[in-house]
């Protein structure tokens, strides 16, 4: 018997019981779908958890600060020139910057920021990411020349005045100073302060919104924050104190690496070296782990329906068997071998299966339409606050769905086959 007359007597035969045929491939097509949709929402949830902690900093830098456990018999790693160089050693490592932080203020004529000043290498900005919306980026040779964070207009008050008025400040144009007075335009009766200076500064450029960790913040070359730290050293006459050595180095480090993929043993070979190694990967991957349990469930709350729609094949085909005993007595008896009595229950098994797997994903595709529609207040539902999508269905899952419709229809129609095959070609004919 040929592939093409398997076919058309399997058409044939699941055609001929229309209204059985459409209830087990509807069984099929909602344990597909839920399946499908019920995957498609963890994966959802995997991808708001990572544009959520996006919009906290870059999901590819290390943060290396020193370790403040002091291992016995060990001298303690210290954030410095040889530790940037032997960072840059690390393979997947694309940039290298140390940080210097200060804080200060920004005058504007009589509106006022405080904000944190941050010292970095200015080759290595654009390696990390940073993007201007105006002007450009920090260059070595900039002097008391800074780069506003994107939201660092917001952060200007008058602190004079006893009713809010929106300042309007204009980052790239304003004439501004800056000092590093922490109480800059408070003090206390008799209070004797320092004598901080305040410095005319050039603006180079602002960055884009969008990222909480350089939003609110002033960027300049690290040089020039090492100069500014020593002179508020001097103005607040600083010494060390007896038998103290002064620390030296960084007060932290920026590791930039060349893919998300490639952080965790980046981090790993510095922690190795001494040091702490912080990166937004690690709260990535707790989220997507409680992700992954939660898909787990959901999962299974899927397969419990196409178990349920496997159980239907079956019982189809066993019902079509105790239907069509005679039949397959006669296909016996002119002639036909047990192997292509097998293959007709295992084909019209596995195109239930199948149309039902197909039917499935189209149905799925519909659910997770509306289920991104709404996904505001369902977002908020699973915890998914502010995400683009809830629902989100892959390629590769579209065809695993159907190959995996396809093989439930198979081997609920085995069992059923090889009693169709067993059957005795007399016995069929006789009892009939």
């Amino acid at each position: 018997m040929s592939n093409l007359d398997l076919f058309r007597m399997g058409i044939k035969n699941l055609w001929r019981r229309k209204l059985r045929t459409f209830l087990t491939v509807l069984g099929v097509i909602i344990g597909a779908s839920s399946i499908i949709v019920m995957l498609s929402l963890g994966f959802g949830m995997s991808k708001s958890f990572e544009e959520q902690i996006a919009q906290w900093g870059s999901l590819t830098t290390i943060n290396v600060q020193k370790s403040w456990v002091e291992q016995p018999g060990q001298k303690q790693a210290v954030l410095d020139d040889k530790a940037v160089a032997s960072f840059k050693l690390i393979p997947n490592v694309a940039a290298v910057s140390p940080m210097l932080e200060a804080h200060g203020s920004i005058i504007n004529g009589r509106y006022l920021s405080n904000a944190p000043i941050r010292g970095i290498d200015p080759d290595s900005m654009e390696a990390f990411g940073f993007e201007v919306a105006e002007g450009r980026l920090l260059s070595k040779n900039d002097e008391l020349t800074v780069v506003f964070g994107g939201r660092m207009k917001d952060s200007f008050y008058e602190p004079k005045s006893r009713v809010w008025r929106e300042p309007k400040i204009n980052l790239m144009k304003d004439r501004m100073t800056l000092t590093l007075d922490p109480n800059y335009g408070w003090s206390s009766p008799g209070e004797k302060k320092p004598s901080y200076k305040e410095y005319k500064i050039k603006v180079a450029g602002v960055l884009t919104e969008g990222d909480w960790q350089t939003g609110y913040g002033i960027y300049m070359p690290i040089t020039e924050v090492q100069k500014l730290l020593k002179e508020k050293e001097k103005a607040e006459n600083q010494k060390p104190q007896p038998g103290r050595k002064k620390e030296a180095g960084y007060n932290k480090v920026d590791v930039k690496v060349n893919d998300m993929k490639n952080v965790q043993e980046v981090q790993k070979q510095i922690k190795e070296m001494g040091y702490e190694a912080y990166s937004l990967n690690d709260e990535l991957e707790s989220m997507k782990k409680q992700a992954a349990v939660i898909q787990a469930v959901l999962g299974g709350i899927g397969a419990v329906s196409l178990l349920v729609a496997a159980i239907g094949i079956t019982n189809t085909m066993v019902m079509s068997i105790y239907e069509r005993t005679k039949e397959i007595g006669v296909m016996k008896v002119i002639g036909a071998s047990l192997k292509d009595i097998k293959r007709l229950f295992l084909f019209e098994s596995a195109l239930i299966g199948l149309t039902g797997g197909v039917f499935g994903v189209g149905f799925s595709y519909l659910i997770s339409f509306l289920i991104n529609k709404f996904s505001g207040q369902f977002g908020q539902a699973i915890g998914a606050y502010g995400a683009t999508k809830i629902s989100i269905i892959p390629i590769w899952l579209i065809f695993a769905a159907m190959g995996f419709s396809a093989l439930i229809g198979i081997m609920s129609g085995y069992f059923p086959a090889r009693r169709a095959m067993n059957l005795s070609a007399l016995e069929a004919i006789r009892t009939e």
